[in-house]
C-alpha cells in the first residue's frame, strides 16, 4: 500500500505541537552555560491546492502568547518539502528556530511513493533548502514499522531517521553567531492510510556544532566554542 500524503483541496488539520529544547554552549575558556526551553504550539494547516506535481498549503502557526506566524508551503507528492514561499507579506525566516518535524512533521523523510508492506525499507537523500540554512541534503533510512487502527482510522507508522549538514549564521543582539555541524533526527510516526497525514509524530533531534561569535560589524576579534543541542517535539492531530 503507498502511504504518500494525498490531501484533497481545502482540507484543513490542526495539530498540538509540544516542543522542549536544551542547550549546552562552551565560548573559549568559559565555564559551559546550560539553557532549556518549553514551547506549546497549535499548527493550522489548509490545503489551498492539489495538482499531479504536490499540494500548496498554507500554515498559521500560534501559542505562548505571541503573534500568529502565517506562510505558506509547496510539497511533492511524496509529501517532501519543496519550497516556503511568503504569505501576507511575511518573510520565510518568521519560521525561527522551528525544524522541519516541528513545521510539518509529514515534510522530512516522508515514505517513498511505492507499495509497501511491513518491514519494508527505504533510503533518504533528498536535496533541502531552508530559511537560513545553506542548501544542504537530508539523508537517511525510513522502515515501515506496522499498520493498526486509531480513532476509526486506518493508519501505519514508520520510523525515520536522517542526517542534516547545518551552516547557519544567526544575528544575536551583541554578536553574529555561525554554526557549522550536523543535526541528527529519529522520528516515529502514525499516519492516515486515506490521504497520508501525520495523526501522531515523536522527534528527538540532537545536534553538535562548532560556533564561532564574530562583533555586530564582523573581523576580530572573534571567540570560538561548541554548542550542543537536543530537541524533542511531539505532533498530535486535533479533531
Amino acid at each position: 500500500m503507498r502511504i504518500t500524503f494525498r490531501p484533497a483541496t481545502r482540507a484543513h488539520y490542526a495539530y498540538r505541537v509540544t516542543v522542549q529544547a536544551s542547550m549546552v554552549t562552551k565560548v573559549g575558556d568559559e565555564p559551559a552555560q546550560n539553557s532549556s526551553e518549553k514551547q506549546v504550539l497549535r499548527a493550522e494547516q489548509a490545503v489551498l491546492s492539489v495538482d499531479s506535481a504536490g499540494s500548496r498549503v498554507q500554515v498559521r502557526l500560534s501559542g505562548d502568547g505571541g503573534t500568529p506566524r502565517r506562510f505558506v508551503v509547496r510539497l511533492d507528492r511524496g509529501a517532501q518539502l519543496a519550497e516556503v514561499q511568503r504569505v501576507e507579506g511575511l518573510p520565510a525566516s518568521v519560521l525561527g528556530d522551528l525544524g522541519l518535524t516541528e513545521i510539518f512533521p509529514a515534510a522530512a523523510g516522508a515514505p517513498p511513493d511505492r507499495p509497501l508492506a511491513p518491514g519494508d525499507h527505504w533510503k533518504i537523500d533528498e536535496p533541502v533548502t531552508l530559511p537560513g540554512l545553506a542548501p544542504s541534503r537530508l539523508t537517511g533510512d525510513g522502515r515501515l514499522e506496522a499498520l493498526g487502527v486509531v480513532d476509526h482510522r486506518k493508519v501505519a507508522t514508520t520510523e525515520i531517521t536522517f542526517r542534516l549538514p547545518v551552516q547557519r549564521t544567526l544575528d544575536a543582539p551583541n554578536a553574529r553567531i555561525m554554526l557549522n555541524g550536523t543535526q541528527v533526527t529519529t522520528t516515529t510516526a502514525t499516519r492516515a492510510l486515506l490521504d497520508g497525514a501525520v495523526q501522531e509524530a515523536h522527534a528527538v533531534t540532537m545536534g553538535d556544532f562548532d560556533m564561532t561569535l564574530l562583533p555586530p560589524g564582523g573581523g576580530d576579534p572573534a571567540l570560538h566554542g561548541t554548542l550542543r543541542l537536543r530537541v524533542v517535539s511531539t505532533t498530535v492531530r486535533l479533531g
